[in-house]
């Protein structure tokens, strides 16, 4: 069990048709483990965490905390395992001069506490004393955790502590005898059992090859998970615009298909053009025939051509085919030389209005020569005149200095006289506050002696009482013994008085102080008055009167009595049924509450995926999430709406843009229609801070996905209100407003308005004016 009543709640609750018998509760840390009564000081002092509960995972630690809270049990800490680090107890480690580490000292009764443990103790060693554990501690290259036997701790910070009267202790289960008696009863037989265990060692060879190849396949797939989740994504950013090309190309399809049939019809020949197509076939063959004659004699002219030219040639001789390789060289030359000419031609127009540009530039820069003279002119009065005032305020500003100078001066020496004033005055103020305590001080302690002065009037006004009414018995039997004593008694007790007249005098002003405040005292002589045999009569007269009194008792008072635990019992009942009938009301409430919070996480998980969805699909590639302050009690802090916009990183949507923000807005409208859909929605300019491009998707959006509500939204986005059922257009004439209302379909294409017809699509009138509609 537990060390403390939150941790005995806990575990009780735990149990068999507890309230947490279902949450995976596993124990307490320091219960799932065990180790050599001699560690019990070292562990019991390392550990501070073998009070912690183990549980199983973490939505099961959130049910513990619900339950303590609901409760008003305390505080506990949990340790969930499907949060703990894996195989960091497994991982060796050297130890100085091969110390021994408490981790390697606990018995875990499962191996699924290790992680829990090696969170408690980590590599905490144990040493026999304080010196040795110094000098693991110290004199080695890395700071270790160091404890001892008898409970001395030092830390990795270098801080010891230890020493007290009592040693902490207890924390974990000890092993008994019976356990170290079976443990070397199985070293005994470990000589046997070698031969299982080579069989065995192999068979976790095998195991461990296996295993090696099954966490390499898990690492290359963890590697291919991000890859692949990344593509997914993109994927799914690119499939509604996908969709809408498919759906445009759809469109163009069936446009085509329409004006297929007319296409085929306009393609089909008449008889009239048959007969003229057969026409022109003839023709064309008669052409075809005519240039291939024309071919064959352009040919035939052509060597003929070649042949003369070969002739001439010939005939001439030598000298003409100088003559004409001259003249080719000269007309090669000339050639040249005329293109020399036009480049030249070009150079000197490019010349000359290079020349003009720089004519002109050239009167630029003069007029800007003749500005700049008159500007430096003016800046150069304006200077002196600054100047003139520059002396003017150096003067005056030495006058301030010197005023200055004379006035700190006069400061400084006030300065000082207040600070001497504020000395005698913090003086006084101290005398004041001495006086004050004082004065309070001698208040409480006139206050205290009123009281007491008042208790002790009080007491002695009881005691006055008491004595008055002693003294009236005391009287009444003194004068009973008078009647029956004889004349010699009387003289002697005459003789006593006159004797006695000064103690009765001592009485007297006894009995005068006491009413003045103080308690009688009563002389041996006055003592001497009272006999015991005359007490013990007066007594056991008071007890014959009792008697008789008794005799005259109330009975009634038993009936009474009766009655009244009657009535008490049928109270009682009552308050008990009032109290089951709490705790059934109590009982309703938390079910209602659970069943809120149940539909509310439904409603918000739901929510939360579909305000995802939008937000991708409107933006195309963005992101956006509603996350819980509070996720043990939702309704207690609120929601955060968070968003990541393409290509920006996550932000609050209060700091993102106007447009940005009508898109998560909008994202999460439709996240809650999609949850639970409203019969109308009224919509006023959403798309005012909005781009072609969002307005087109939103408008789509609310045209395609919205068909089980109706939309009335005031727009001035033609590509928002050209996609509604009906337009509203309102305008204003003669100073009064008046609305038109049109149906876009009456403006359409028959092919569009068969379109539309298949549509069972919501009315969205839209706000325009006279020139829009």
């Amino acid at each position: 069990g537990g060390r403390n009543p939150t941790v005995r709640s806990i575990l009780e609750a735990a149990g068999p048709n507890g309230a947490l018998s279902k949450v995976g509760i596993v124990g307490r840390l320091g219960d799932l483990a065990t180790i050599d009564p001699k560690y019990d000081v070292a562990v019991s002092t390392a550990c501070g965490m073998l009070d912690h509960i183990v549980v199983q995972t973490t939505a099961g630690a959130q049910r513990c905390l619900q339950y303590l809270r609901q409760k008003n049990l305390g505080r506990a800490n949990f340790i969930p395992l499907d949060k703990m680090s894996k195989g960091a107890h497994d991982r060796p480690v050297k130890t100085p001069e091969d110390a021994p580490r408490l981790l390697d000292l606990i018995q875990p009764s499962h191996f699924r506490i290790q992680p829990a443990l090696y969170l408690g103790v980590a590599n905490t060693l144990v040493a026999p004393d304080l010196e040795t554990a110094s000098r693991w501690a110290y004199d080695y290259n890395k700071r270790w955790r160091v404890v001892t036997m008898d409970g001395g701790l030092i830390e990795t910070s270098g801080t010891m502590s230890g020493g007290g009267k009592t040693k902490r202790k207890g924390g974990m289960r000890l092993s008994n005898h019976k356990q170290q008696q079976q443990q070397q009863r199985q070293k005994a037989e470990l000589p046997s059992m070698d031969v299982d265990f080579q069989a065995l060692d192999k068979e976790a060879q095998k195991a461990g090859e296996e295993l090696q190849k099954c966490r390499k396949r898990r690492r290359e797939i963890q590697k291919l998970i991000p890859q692949l989740t990344k593509q997914l994504k993109s994927l799914i950013v690119k499939k509604p615009k996908l969709d809408l090309e498919i759906e445009s190309c759809d469109t163009t399809r069936e446009t085509l298909t329409e004006r297929l049939p007319e296409l085929e019809a306009g393609c089909q020949l008449s008889k009239k053009d048959q007969a003229k197509l057969e026409d022109l076939e003839v023709v064309v063959e008669q052409r075809q025939k005519e240039m291939k004659a024309a071919e064959k004699q352009c040919e035939n002219l052509e060597k003929e051509q070649k042949l003369l030219q070969k002739a001439i040639l010939d005939a001439g001789g030598p000298g003409l085919k100088k003559q004409q390789a001259k003249c080719n060289k000269v007309l090669k030359n000339l050639q040249e030389r005329q293109s020399d000419i036009n480049k030249a031609k070009v150079e000197v127009k490019t010349s000359q209005k290079k020349v003009k540009k720089a004519q002109s530039e050239e009167k630029k820069v003069e007029k800007e020569i003749a500005t700049n003279k008159t500007k430096l002119e003016k800046f150069q009065a304006e200077f002196d005149t600054l100047n003139e005032s520059a002396e003017k305020v150096k003067e005056k500003f030495e006058e301030a200095k010197k005023v200055e100078a004379e006035q700190s001066k006069s400061l400084a020496e006030a300065s000082q006289k207040m600070e001497a004033m504020q000395g005698g005055l913090q003086k006084h103020k101290g005398v004041e506050i001495e006086f004050r305590g004082n004065l309070e001080a001698s208040a409480k302690q006139l206050a205290e002696l009123s009281r007491r002065e008042s208790h002790w009037e009080t007491e002695l006004e009881k005691l006055q009482t008491v004595e008055d009414d002693a003294d009236d018995e005391l009287s009444d039997d003194e004068d009973d013994d008078d009647e029956n004593d004889n004349a010699e008694d009387e003289n002697v007790n005459e003789d006593e008085n006159n004797n006695n007249d000064g103690d009765t005098e001592q009485n007297e002003s006894t009995i005068q102080s006491n009413k003045n405040g103080a308690l009688p005292q009563y002389t041996p002589e006055t003592l001497e008055q009272y006999s015991v045999p005359t007490l013990q009569e007066q007594i056991a007269t008071l007890e014959q009167e009792r008697a008789v009194l008794a005799k005259d008792a109330n009975m009634a008072a038993i009936a009474a009595y009766r009655k009244k635990e009657a009535d008490y019992l049928v109270r009682v009942a009552e308050l008990d049924v009032v109290t089951e009938e709490r705790q059934e009301a109590r009982k309703a409430h938390d079910e209602l509450r659970r069943l809120r919070l149940d539909k509310f996480m439904d409603g918000f998980s739901q929510i939360t995926l579909k305000l995802k969805e939008m937000y991708q699909m409107i933006t195309l590639g963005g992101d956006a999430e509603l996350e819980l302050v509070d996720s043990l009690d939702p309704f207690a802090e609120g929601i955060v709406f968070s968003v990541r916009p393409p290509k920006k990183s996550w932000k609050h949507i209060s700091n993102l843009s106007g447009g940005e923000k009508t898109l998560s807005s909008l994202a999460l409208v439709f996240a809650l229609h999609h949850y639970n859909p409203t019969p109308l929605y009224v919509m006023d300019e959403i798309d005012a801070a909005l781009d072609f491009k969002n307005v087109s998707i939103v408008a789509n959006y609310i045209k395609e996905k919205t068909k089980n509500a109706q939309f009335i939204i005031i727009s001035l986005r033609n590509n928002m209100f050209e996609l509604a059922d009906r337009l509203v257009g309102i305008y204003k004439t003669d100073h009064c407003t008046k609305s038109v209302t049109i149906d876009p379909r009456a403006f359409a294409t028959p092919k569009a308005i068969l379109k539309e017809s298949t549509n069972n699509k919501t009315t969205t009138p839209s706000q325009q004016d006279t020139q829009k509609v």
